[in-house]
């Protein structure tokens, strides 16, 4: 007999294996087919009878990946793992729950995990994302999808009347999905009082963004923020005129609604490329402001979901209140060099080249390599670039957010570096090479991991610290002491083959940073 839940919108069937009760594609928020694309996540209507839940819901539209043509061969491997199946349609703001238990009593500690994939691509049902192994270490998981590219991002100001075409459509996605949860988690033997987000890339930038966000509050209690980018959030002002300009190009006038909600799903993932075109001119930095930096995706500040920037936001102490486990990759800004063609000393420079504006105003790109060159001696060009595209993407911000949150929740603050580098050829300690350790999704990853037998322990004792933190709000697992980080000492858990704690470990690099 199939298990049954009755949640607040009906009664759902899911299915059991080893132990493990699973129950997908449920809908957090009505469908986003026509005005709704536009608008805030509207309400699910509730349904009569035993809606089936044991198979994935739609995944919302999005971009193909890189091709793979273009990459070389590590880049190809990075690119399969990525790869999302699925089913686009307009159905798919959904979510998906694996629990060891139905027991409303239970009170298991709840991680909702949010996808990566520069806001453009990914789904919660992609396999190195699927919760059943991490559920059987005793607590119930969750993973969500949102709208992506335009549909999530593209906002309009002052061109539309009430909500429509308003800003960040996509973490309003996120928050309704956390309001399902707070609303029905204890069905599945969740606690609704004890809720961690997670999510790597994208996922860890919006994990970032729902900490800093006054909207949030209450409907999360931890959030662990795998290399996100907390330095990127586009201020309401530079949306206008792109806005407007986009709109032109598409052929859409201002105010037009009916137009614009005549638009499918992928008839917004065609205008990506109009958006980029227009992002890509000579003129954009000066008109579009921020916007150049970080291609029309993230948070919008000036707004009532993010009054002020992300970081000023934490600094302010909005989220005093939440435990916060934040750390990168050790070689994130290697993915931007293995999708890009040619050897690596090429690639590396037209990696650097899209990111450049992230460099300043620190300087010019050759003016800060430099610095980097000097402060890694030894390190080949190609390195040493990488690593510049990994401290200003991911690192660079993820340490200020981390040093920003310390001094306003003092102890409630825990720094990570994730070293491993796979044994496969080129792949390095690439970006996202953490998650199928923190997720036990190992078997998911194996074209990137190599004997996976091998990293077994690692990812126990990983999966255990993240498992700990949701539980108790501290990492403790089979691993030296990790204790709270601070701006004065930087203790920073370092994962590899040896875990083991280390503190400063950006002292090298880090004067370049903020010079």
């Amino acid at each position: 007999m199939q298990p049954e839940v009755m949640t607040a919108q009906g009664r759902l069937s899911g299915a059991e294996s080893g132990g493990i009760f699973s129950f997908k594609g449920i809908p957090y928020a009505a469908s986003i087919g026509g005005e709704n694309r536009w608008r805030p996540p509207q309400p699910v209507a509730p349904w009569s009878g035993v809606r089936d839940a044991t198979r994935f819901g739609h995944i919302c539209p999005q971009t193909k990946a890189t091709p793979t043509w273009i990459a070389g061969s590590a880049g190809k491997k990075f690119l399969q793992l990525i790869h999302t199946e699925g089913t686009p349609g307009d159905e798919c703001l959904n979510l998906n729950v694996w629990t060891p238990s139905l027991d409303p009593g239970a009170k298991l500690p709840v991680m909702v995990w949010i996808h990566g994939g520069s806001f453009m691509t990914g789904a919660g049902s992609m396999e190195i994302y699927q919760g059943a192994n991490l559920a059987k270490k005793n607590v119930v998981m969750v993973s969500i999808n949102y709208r992506l590219g335009l549909m999530g991002s593209f906002v309009a100001p002052g061109m539309f009347e009430d909500d429509f075409c308003g800003p960040n459509r996509g973490f309003e996605d996120q928050l309704a999905a956390l309001r399902w949860v707070q609303e029905n988690i204890t069905q599945f033997g969740g606690d609704a009082d004890n809720v961690t987000i997670f999510g790597e890339s994208a996922g860890g930038q919006s994990i970032a963004v729902l900490v800093a966000s006054p909207k949030s509050k209450g409907l999360f209690h931890r959030a662990i923020a795998q290399s996100g980018t907390p330095e990127l959030c586009g201020a309401v002002e530079d949306h206008t005129q792109f806005s407007r300009d986009l709109l032109e190009a598409i052929g859409i006038a201002p105010g037009d609604r009916a137009a614009l909600s005549a638009m499918s799903g992928p008839d917004t993932v065609k205008a990506i490329a109009v958006a980029r075109k227009l992002l890509a001119k000579k003129e954009a930095a000066e008109k579009y402001g921020g916007l150049v930096n970080h291609g029309n995706i993230g948070a919008v500040h000036g707004t009532d979901f993010m009054p002020v920037p992300l970081l000023d936001s934490i600094e302010s102490g909005v989220a005093s209140d939440i435990d916060l486990m934040i750390g990168t990759v050790l070689e994130d800004g290697r993915l931007f060099q293995l999708v890009m063609p040619g050897p690596e000393w090429v690639s590396s420079r037209i990696a650097l080249g899209f990111f450049k504006n992230l460099l300043r105003p620190r300087g010019e790109a050759k003016q800060v390599f430099e610095k980097y060159k000097k402060a890694m001696p030894g390190a080949s060009g190609a390195y040493v670039r990488g690593q510049m595209l990994t401290d200003a993407v991911f690192r660079r911000g993820s340490v200020r957010a981390a040093e920003l949150h310390a001094q306003s929740a003092p102890g409630r603050t825990y720094m990570y570096q994730f070293n491993w580098s796979s044994p496969v050829p080129g792949i390095g300690a690439i970006h996202g090479l953490d998650i199928p350790f923190a997720n036990l999704n190992l078997e998911a990853f194996q074209i990137g991991l190599g004997d996976i037998d091998a990293v077994r322990g690692l990812a126990d004792k990983i999966s255990d610290a993240w498992v700990s933190f949701a539980r108790t709000g501290k990492p403790q697992a089979e691993m030296p002491d990790w204790p709270a980080f601070h701006p004065d000492r930087r203790a920073t858990m370092v994962f590899d083959n040896k875990i083991e704690l280390q503190h400063d470990v950006d002292r090298h690099i880090r004067d370049i940073w903020y010079g």
